[in-house]
């Protein structure tokens, strides 16, 4: 790699120790990834912030590196293992809640933007057309590389936590043009029948690793584009998508001799049996990833159609991030109304609540691919429509 004489002096600890440890990891990355340089970066998105994932190792090492650098990008952060910043909706442990703010402190230190959510894009920080970034919430890199013509690799904590540190990123995969090219076409027949987006990425996630697909026979709106990118991610590791006509980079590719895939609503149907199971839930939870003002409305007009409160020995909760759901401040109150939570800063997946909620009931195939994890959350999960929940359940 060719690095600037500041970024060599930075690499032989003229910064201090902690800059000089995210030098080495930077550099260690690019080049075994063939990296020419390290780019300039717009942003960072932090992953992984919960105390739930990050345990007492993560939340010791970020303290200390809390004591000698700073962010020196905009850098964002998801949700955290509680409602750090609102009513206190969530319920936890008040150990869980103390080692949270550890977290949280020690982000803020550094200069962490307290958006706390997996959606950056639909906060005041979302990044422009062409812009480099370093974001190491799946869901989020998909969106920015598809939807918003941006640029960013699918970071790891560590390198995540680098970039902030330093500004910088190697330049290699998604920054590239040639890493960016379609490697395989989905022709997805929508002639026997409609298909949720949420699901179509679930099955194609586990089917296609990290293959970068090629869309046709469908033109999904932006909460389409939304839910089919965040379950490819979560149920594979694809780090972006073109779909023909809608997103940004998808003239540009020649798919001609690429594989293709055919999938139709008996397919995507079929595979729909796994996400999900037949009982009672406590928990009915919507907003992985967390809600956008549209999705926000459109639920709040169903449940006002329903005209009545939600039903005993349920909890229902509706998950977004704090400016959104200060824009929607109607919607909210309709669902506040209801008897629905309108939860901020957290989610049903990083929040312990496997003891209180054994049976969790989501609308997501990405939050039906973690919380069912044993590792993750071991809960049992009902997968039905947004519509179809809020009439069972409410």
């Amino acid at each position: 790699m060719e690095l600037t004489r500041e970024e060599e002096a930075v690499l032989r600890g003229e910064g201090g120790p902690r800059k000089q440890e995210c030098m080495k990891i930077l550099v260690t990355l690019g080049e075994m990834y063939g990296a020419r340089k390290l780019l300039p970066i717009y942003s960072v998105q932090l992953s992984g912030i919960s105390y739930k994932t990050m345990g007492s190792a993560g939340t010791e090492f970020l303290e200390e590196m809390a004591q000698e650098v700073k962010f020196a990008v905009p850098t964002t952060i998801n949700p955290a293992g509680y409602d750090v910043g609102g009513p206190g909706l969530v319920r936890t442990s008040d150990d869980f809640r103390s080692k949270q703010d550890r977290i949280v402190k020690a982000l803020m230190t550094m200069g962490a933007v307290p958006t706390f959510t997996c959606t950056p894009y639909t906060t005041d920080f979302a990044p422009p057309k062409g812009a480099h970034l370093a974001w190491a919430e799946s869901s989020a890199v998909i969106y920015a590389n598809s939807v918003l013509g941006a640029y960013s690799n699918r970071e790891g904590a560590p390198s995540a936590l680098a970039s902030a540190v330093l500004g910088k990123t190697p330049d290699h995969g998604l920054h590239r043009q040639e890493g960016r090219r379609a490697q395989v076409v989905v022709d997805v027949d929508v002639s026997k029948g409609p298909i949720r987006y949420t699901v179509l990425g679930a099955y194609l996630g586990k089917l296609l690793g990290r293959k970068i697909p090629y869309f046709r026979g469908v033109r999904p709106d932006l909460d389409g584009l939304k839910e089919l990118g965040s379950s490819m991610s979560a149920w594979g590791a694809v780090p972006m998508m073109h779909v023909e006509g809608v997103t940004p980079e998808a003239h540009l590719q020649d798919v001609r001799g690429l594989e293709r895939i055919q999938v139709d609503a008996g397919v995507v149907g079929e595979f729909q049996r796994c996400l999900g199971c037949d009982e009672n839930p406590q928990l009915v939870a919507i907003g992985c990833p967390h809600c956008t003002k549209g999705e926000l409305i459109q639920i709040a007009k169903a449940v006002k159609q329903k005209g009545r409160k939600l039903k005993p020995g349920t909890e229902l909760w509706v998950c977004s991030n704090r400016q959104v759901i200060q824009e929607t401040a109607s919607a909210v109150e309709v669902l506040r109304q209801a008897g629905a939570k309108v939860i901020q800063d957290t989610c049903m997946v990083v929040a312990p609540l496997s003891d209180q909620f054994p049976v969790a009931a989501v609308n997501s195939a990405k939050a039906s691919f973690y919380m069912n994890k044993k590792a993750f959350s071991g809960q049992k999960i009902v997968f039905d429509t947004t519509e179809n929940l809020i009439e069972k359940y409410l």
